[in-house]
């Protein structure tokens, strides 16, 4: 019989739950908000300066079936935390407390909780590697490590439900740092965090070499061409601090887990909520026309044959258009040179954009 463990007495199970929905209430409001700007780029396109809803053809299901999971998932936990609370603090009349129905392992909120947790980190890592996939052009190999990771932590996500479901301490009392529960939650999040800050790391360093060529394009255009914000480091800047964030939440779950302290419920409360935050961020600063932009530089660097024809709306970078004038009188006494030059870049999707602008040079020399 496997006896239940809690070496917390200073921070007790009751106290951690109470501050794990608090937690989690707090971070999902901050969680409702990066969803309104994440429908915002799923639903909605700017077309001419104007915004309009995208058609049908035009919506990425993949990422709003994504986007709705997460959603639901965030909503339904925060609820049934809250519904947990209320029948542990105010409807149970038994033996033992609040704290006997808090560490009642068989009780149906607290496998729920579980599989919440595991189900949207699992969703939300999968989407994190996928953007990584797309920004890399569709190459496996980059990805290989980060998936093989992941399929580990499913495996752990797999196995702690099983324990979850099947273990028996007398009466059911046992809390998530038990013997026989905390190593799977405790490689679960270890596995996590080493999934996230690899796959993070690879996406910065990514963006951070586009727009490092980038930058060489605008040196080797004509001097007299306006400086531009470099837009991709707005990008690499939003992904490193929300992976950051993100992996921190999740590495300090892994510590409090090991150490045997009731911390892990409101940590990991707010690691739920986290994972849809993250996952909002990064949608919301990636357009179909970035992934153009990463399949663009992906062909340069191997060496293949890219269009540079077409319309504009093809083209990755800045470019330079001259504008033919009718051909100067022939006359050796007065030279008149007048140079126009148009400089063009491409409107993205999220409001990042130049309007194109014209400069002119006029020159007149006496011989």
């Amino acid at each position: 019989m496997i006896a239940s463990r809690d070496d917390s007495a200073s921070f007790p199970i009751t106290e951690a739950q109470i501050l794990g929905n608090y937690c989690e209430t707090l971070t999902y409001g901050m969680y409702l908000v990066t969803c309104c700007f994440c429908a915002q780029s799923l639903f909605w396109i700017q077309v001419g300066g104007v915004q309009r809803l995208r058609r049908s053809g035009e919506i990425r299901w993949f990422l709003v079936s994504v986007f709705w999971f997460i959603f639901a998932v965030n909503t339904f936990d925060d609820i049934i935390g809250l519904v947990h609370n209320l029948a542990a603090f105010v409807k149970y009349k038994g033996s033992g407390g609040a704290k006997e129905e808090l560490t009642n392992i068989h009780d149906w909120i607290n496998i729920v909780r579980s599989f919440d947790q595991t189900a949207n980190m699992i969703v939300g890592d999968f989407v994190l590697i996928y953007r990584c996939f797309v920004v890399y052009n569709r190459r496996w190999p980059v990805v290989v490590p980060s998936f093989i990771l992941y399929l580990t932590g499913i495996a752990m996500a797999i196995k702690l439900m099983h324990v979850e479901i099947t273990t028996t301490a007398g009466n059911g009392a046992i809390t998530l740092n038990s013997n026989v529960i905390k190593p799977w939650w405790s490689a679960f999040f270890a596995i996590t965090a080493a999934q996230n800050v690899l796959t993070t790391s690879l996406l910065v360093w990514r963006i951070w070499r586009v727009e490092h060529q980038n930058v060489m394009f605008r040196g080797r255009t004509a001097s007299f061409t306006p400086v531009q914000q470099p837009r991709l480091r707005k990008v690499i800047r939003v992904v490193a601090e929300s992976g950051l964030a993100y992996s921190t939440l999740v590495f300090l779950t892994f510590v409090v887990s090991v150490c045997n302290s009731n911390a892990l419920y409101p940590l990991s409360d707010a690691t739920l909520q986290a994972t849809g935050i993250t996952f909002n961020v990064i949608i919301i600063r990636s357009t179909p026309r970035r992934d153009e932009q990463f399949s663009t530089f992906d062909n340069t660097e191997r060496g293949t044959v890219t269009n540079s024809e077409g319309p504009p709306s093809r083209r990755a970078f800045s470019g330079l258009q001259f504008v033919s004038h009718p051909p100067a009188a022939q006359n050796t006494n007065n030279l008149d040179i007048s140079i126009t030059v148009k400089s063009e870049t491409d409107r993205h999707e999220d409001g990042d954009s130049w309007r194109p602008e014209t400069y002119s040079m006029k020159d007149v020399g006496a011989v």
